[in-house]
């Protein structure tokens, strides 16, 4: 794992614009330093910094997935003044989508008044820099449990997106092999045994109190890592779940856990739909929509010993909307203070 570069603003690029304006119309530092103040419009690169001041990046690779990640961690507002204070930390999936919503609200959200969170570190986990063009691909790798179906759909997006010429056959063919053989335990023996220890001992971690939340096929994975009963995470939320209809692993892996009668008191499911996936009809009402209501309905008839399940129907929202009012719906049930 690197550690981040300094990350103090880069007024560089800026400078040399003024300084070259300035040689150019032969003024003197006097000038150049009124022309820095001028209304004239400057186009310049703001600093990761500048843009996230409270976030630290990583990357780290993965011998059990193969492959480079990036890591945005976000502290609390108070992380800093008591260093003997440890906090919860929660991981969300598709890092490079969500961390840019949601972190810029993250330390705001612990003194709102109308709706208090738990002060907890964030974590966005997504690709590389190298890869993080292709992240909408490689999340299927991930995400999936091993021997969840594919859609035709998703088969279907590759192959036009190949043909628009927007992906390379080669990638497009690596895409495919990759949605033949998904890998969402490798990804999960990633997240507990590579990535949690890492931030462990560079983080003040509170190891009992330890969530994962993630929307569509992100979803899909949060509820395999609920079923699974991980011995790492504790408060999971299940938005939008990529779960299609009974050939879902979900579903077998459920009846598993409750032939095991296993014990999972402590944990708590969060589980969120948007209402147009519901209500209005297409694809999401038929895959979204209907593996959701299936799950929730597993969880009422068959319930896992000990499970705290809620859920909510997130108002006027779609597929593709509804992710960030699913991440504080599950912030509310799962890390509300008060």
């Amino acid at each position: 794992m690197n550690m981040p570069a300094n990350r103090q603003p880069d007024s560089s690029t800026g400078s040399s614009v003024v300084a070259e304006a300035s040689a150019a119309e032969g003024v003197d530092g006097d000038g150049a330093r009124a022309a820095a103040g001028s209304t004239e419009l400057t186009e310049t690169a703001p600093s990761f910094g500048a843009l996230f001041p409270s976030t630290r990046y990583f990357e780290i690779d993965s011998k059990f997935v193969g492959a480079r990640f990036g890591v945005w961690v976000t502290p609390p507002a108070q992380y800093d003044a008591d260093p003997a204070r440890t906090y919860p930390i929660v991981y969300q999936v598709d890092g490079n989508l969500f961390f840019p919503t949601t972190a810029p609200l993250h330390q705001a959200g612990q003194s709102d008044s109308m709706s208090p969170q738990v002060p907890f570190i964030l974590v966005s986990v997504g690709y590389s820099e190298r890869e993080s063009h292709a992240w909408t691909w490689l999340r299927v790798r991930d995400l999936l449990p091993p021997g969840e179906p594919v859609p035709e759909v998703m088969l279907q997006a590759v192959e036009l997106t190949v043909e628009a010429g927007l992906l390379s056959k080669d990638d497009g063919d690596r895409y495919l092999e990759m949605f033949a053989s998904p890998a969402g335990d490798k990804f999960l023996g990633f997240l507990e045994g590579e990535l949690h220890p890492q931030l462990a001992k560079s983080f003040r971690v509170d190891a009992e109190n330890v969530g994962l939340w993630g929307v569509s096929y992100g979803g899909l994975f949060a509820a395999y890592v609920a079923i699974r009963r991980s011995d790492l995470f504790k408060r999971i939320g299940v938005s939008s779940p990529g779960i299609v209809g009974e050939d879902s692993r979900i579903f077998e892996l459920y009846r598993q856990a409750v032939a095991s009668k296993q014990d999972y008191s402590g944990r708590k499911l969060h589980i969120t739909l948007g209402a147009r996936e519901l209500t209005e009809p297409g694809i999401y009402q038929s895959l979204i929509a209907r593996g959701t209501s299936q799950l929730l309905a597993e969880t009422s008839r068959h319930p896992l010993p000990g499970l705290e399940v809620s859920s909510e129907i997130i108002p006027l929202e779609s597929h593709l909307s509804g992710g960030v009012p699913a991440w504080f719906s599950f912030l509310r049930a799962c890390y509300r203070r008060g």
